[in-house]
């Protein structure tokens, strides 16, 4: 079973749109999320889901405040989120182009 690392990058929109999904006979470890707010003058709301594509989302981070300039860590502490294959992180921010994330995940096939 090979591991590989991956790291993504999305900038946010006021649409909820996909950031990784987990590829098929694959196991996804997100060992690093974080999320910036990338505008220097205005806060922006974040929202952060994970789940099966086309089914219930489970939410990481429910429209939450991020002031300017500043970052939010998704995974805390030391956490880890698993993703089953074909399950997905979507990510949607309350102003276009105000936020980005950063995600690092352990794929294992």
């Amino acid at each position: 079973m090979p591991n590989t690392f991956q790291r993504v990058q999305h900038d946010l929109t006021t649409s909820l749109a996909t950031a990784y999904t987990c590829p098929g006979s694959t196991t996804a470890i997100v060992i690093g999320f974080r999320i910036t707010n990338i505008d220097g003058t205005n806060s922006v709301n974040v929202e952060a889901t994970v789940g099966a594509s086309g089914s219930g989302k489970y939410y990481i981070a429910p429209n939450t405040p991020l002031p300017a300039g500043s970052s939010l860590s998704a995974m805390d502490g030391g956490e880890k989120l698993v993703l089953e294959e074909t399950e997905i992180i979507q990510l949607k921010a309350s102003v276009a182009s105000d936020a980005s994330a950063q995600i690092s995940i352990l794929e294992i096939s």
